[in-house]
């Protein structure tokens, strides 16, 4: 497909750059596509449309003087838990519903530094408990479940609303809705990017990253956010994947990786088996420190507000105060271990290579999924594969599976060493340019 600047940042950038198109002409435009889809697929909580054309003006005042901007122009959605002045961001939670911030987020005060317009907030899964945001509509197929809980940034990003977008992830919340929606997003190294502003879930795992609907895109707002473009490195040569968390995925998803990873090869990357942590291991840790965690804060600072909260949070506190002390503390321990694994295993490949999600096109209202034979919760199984990297805090990117012929083909999940965003962000890139 030809990226034009209706369909790539990289490509908006460069004609906003040349004078090709105003800041505003291109906030109209994707203003336009909003008003005209969002009512179907409800990926926007608020749309901020006249402080949208008010900045946009200013924009291309500051490019006639001749300032550079990083982002000059460029479309964004905000996840309506991270600070946005001038919107309602309540983290899809009732309770706070009037809550209007005085003051950005630290991720929406960079966008807006770095010249980006921002056209709304997105619609989190409440809380950003869960991994499905029934509040949004797929829409590329109704069916079908955007995932969550940053559903409503993939899902606008899917519908052409924006050319980026910013998630959280703490169990996977960046990175599924983008399996699920065909677009990309990146978690980066825990703490990377700062939470300020940003409605906490589990403080330990919650991480904030961009989105968008290329890996090249992706790049341009991460180095946008950090302010730098990387370090010069050697290219990548090897990476490992683990059959076994390959083997439990679905044929769709195994066919797919299988492809990426002929595609890798065939770009002279060497592919290697490597073990990582036990599957089930990493789910019993990620449930007894998520709830623990997450009880132990909402109960703290939103106590008189719990029964506002969705049935699903609602149960997993009640799990957690039966929960033994002793519990949490070793699951704790064993976190520790997990994060020693993959170090492990990244001081043997460049990265780490595995699918997003074990099940393809997860259904929209399904109570369970089925991986390997055995029924599994439908949160628990989409976090099955992405949790891991929550806890050893290392940076994971999902991207798209060229297939040739899939709208919504299998995503791959991209795994390095801290601090090395650059270095996952240009084997994704070596993905992407085999479609």
């Amino acid at each position: 497909m030809t990226q034009t600047f209706e369909t790539s940042a990289v490509a908006a950038l460069a004609a906003v750059r040349s004078g090709n198109v105003s800041a505003s002409e291109l906030t109209s435009h994707f203003l336009a596509r909003i008003d005209h889809g969002n009512s179907g697929i409800h990926a926007l909580r608020h749309v901020m449309a006249d402080e949208a054309v008010e900045a946009a003006g200013a924009i291309d005042a500051r490019i006639q003087a001749g300032e550079a901007l990083a982002l000059a122009g460029l479309p964004f959605v905000v996840k309506e838990n991270c600070d946005t002045v001038g919107a309602p961001c309540s983290a899809g939670l009732s309770f706070r519903l009037g809550y209007r911030p005085t003051t950005d987020s630290w991720i929406t005060a960079k966008l807006r530094a770095a010249g980006a317009i921002i056209l709304g907030v997105a619609v989190s899964d409440p809380g950003a408990f869960d991994v499905r945001t029934l509040d949004v509509t797929h829409p590329l197929d109704p069916s079908l479940t955007v995932g969550g809980s940053s559903g409503g940034s993939a899902a606008a990003l899917a519908a052409g609303f924006c050319l980026g977008a910013i998630g959280t992830d703490t169990g996977g919340s960046i990175r599924i809705p983008s399996a699920c929606c065909g677009t990309v997003g990146l978690k980066p190294s825990y703490g990377a990017l700062p939470m300020d502003g940003v409605f906490p879930l589990v403080t330990s795992l919650d991480h904030v990253g961009p989105m968008a609907r290329s890996v090249e895109d992706v790049e341009l707002i991460w180095q946008a956010l950090v302010g730098r473009e990387p370090a010069p490195a050697s290219p990548p040569r090897r990476v490992g994947y683990d059959p076994a968390w390959v083997d439990i995925a679905d044929k769709l998803t195994r066919d797919g990786f299988a492809l990426g990873l002929r595609n890798l090869k065939e770009q002279g990357i060497d592919v290697v088996r490597i073990a990582l942590p036990e599957l089930n291991a990493v789910a019993e840790t990620h449930s007894r420190i998520f709830l623990v965690e997450a009880a132990a804060y909402h109960l703290a600072h939103h106590g008189g507000e719990i029964d506002t909260y969705p049935d699903v949070a609602r149960n997993w506190f009640a799990t957690a105060r039966d929960m033994p002390v002793g519990v949490y503390v070793d699951a704790c321990a064993k976190r520790l271990a997990l994060a020693r694994h993959v170090d492990a295993c990244l001081a043997e490949v460049d990265a780490i290579v595995a699918p997003t999600l074990c099940v393809s096109r997860p259904p929209r209202d399904g109570a369970s999924v089925t991986i390997a034979g055995a029924k599994h919760d439908f949160t628990r199984g989409l976090v099955r594969l992405t949790s891991l990297f929550d806890h050893t805090g290392h940076p994971a990117i999902a991207c798209p599976i060229a297939d040739g012929s899939s709208v919504l083909p299998p995503s791959m999940q991209v795994v390095g060493r801290h601090g090395e965003e650059a270095a996952i962000l240009r084997i994704a890139k070596l993905i992407e340019q085999a479609r």
